[in-house]
């Protein structure tokens, strides 16, 4: 599987790279040409998804999903390298050296178990074109999901936040800043609302499971020697589960009932139902291959499982040993993804 991995980490495939990806895939149909499986492309919005099954139908038993786009990185990342067993490259954890236990298990799985494999191209954007798209429009389904795309070490992710994206307007009265008592600073008045809802929604939440906000970018005034009339500040909030959307804008208006508020994205939070009868059967057999206990853990970061929970299809988010994911040394470890390889085939045995 080594060289699967290194083949796929040597395509620079970030946003915008249109030739990289179109390399890419045609790597993947190359590689599973010669198999009796079923390869569609799609496109939407200038995004590319492959979906992969043993089938001519839509309704799958399982299904995994994997993305093929990375986050940029220095050209010498894309050249892998292996030190003990130890693969580094972008994209190595997050996802393509998962990709590779997928495309081999689809190449080499034998059984009558209908199975399909989305590859998207715009997961690290959110994964609306791909994913979202696939299950959408074009009406894809299945009894269960496999993410491979969070934590680490063969965790359960049974819990992952969601995502919120506000640009907040704000506006004051502005002044001379020798007189300053005379306007009303636009800028003060978001960080107002930012600390108050920091104060509000992210207690502990270094050490406890809780929502987050961070204050990405903010803008404002046009003189040096001026109040500022008029700012705008972005906060990308990744909330979870009881910290519902609507009640985060509610909570900033009842802050400031002035400011403005626009959402430039947002995704679903996830959740797991670890007494589902196929999450349970997946336990079964990743224990099974790993001779241990799963350890169950909450996840801060999001990704495509989050759009299967909408259709009530539990989506199994398990990663092989690796890490550092989007960071200079990321890595993964090539004999876990043998063992991921592993679980799969015991999974559809079981299934």
């Amino acid at each position: 599987m080594e060289n699967i991995v290194k083949d796929l980490i040597s395509f620079k495939t970030v946003e915008g790279n249109l030739d990289e990806f179109q390399k890419c895939f045609d790597y993947i149909a190359d590689y599973m040409s010669g198999t009796d499986k079923n390869i569609k492309m799609y496109e939407y919005k200038g995004y590319k998804s492959c979906v992969i099954s043993n089938t001519s139908s839509k309704e799958f038993d399982i299904l995994f999903v994997g993305h093929i786009d990375v986050v940029p990185a220095m050209d010498s990342m894309f050249v892998s390298k292996t030190v003990d067993n130890i693969l580094y490259g972008r994209g190595s954890f997050d996802m393509k050296g998962n990709d590779a236990a997928i495309f081999k298990f689809i190449k080499n799985v034998n059984t009558d178990k209908k199975i399909g494999v989305f590859i998207t191209s715009d997961e690290e954007l959110g994964g609306f074109n791909g994913t979202k798209y696939l299950l959408e429009n074009e009406k894809y389904t299945t009894k269960v999901a496999i993410v491979p795309d969070g934590d680490k070490n063969f965790n359960l992710v049974t819990e992952g936040k969601g995502v919120l994206q506000l640009k907040i307007v704000s506006h004051g009265v502005s002044a001379h800043s020798s007189l300053l008592w005379e306007g009303e600073n636009a800028i003060l008045k978001l960080f107002n609302v930012y600390n108050e809802l920091v104060k509000k929604y992210c207690k502990n939440a270094e050490t406890d499971f809780a929502t987050t906000i961070n204050l990405s970018k903010i803008q404002g005034g046009d003189a040096i020697n001026k109040v500022p009339d008029t700012a705008h500040m972005y906060l990308d909030i990744r909330n979870i589960y009881s910290d519902k959307k609507e009640g985060i804008i509610d909570y900033i208006k009842s802050i400031d009932s002035n400011v403005e508020i626009e959402v430039i994205a947002e995704g679903e939070y996830f959740n797991l139902d670890i007494e589902n009868e196929y999450v349970k059967k997946y336990i079964a057999s990743a224990e099974k291959i790993l001779n241990r206990k799963v350890d169950f853990i909450q996840c801060n970061s999001s990704n495509d499982a989050r759009f299967f929970c909408k259709y009530g299809i539990p989506a199994i988010i398990m990663n092989p040993e690796g890490d550092n994911y989007h960071k200079d040394d990321e890595y993964v470890k090539l004999g876990s993804l043998d063992t991921l390889y592993d679980i799969y085939c015991e999974f559809t045995d079981k299934f």
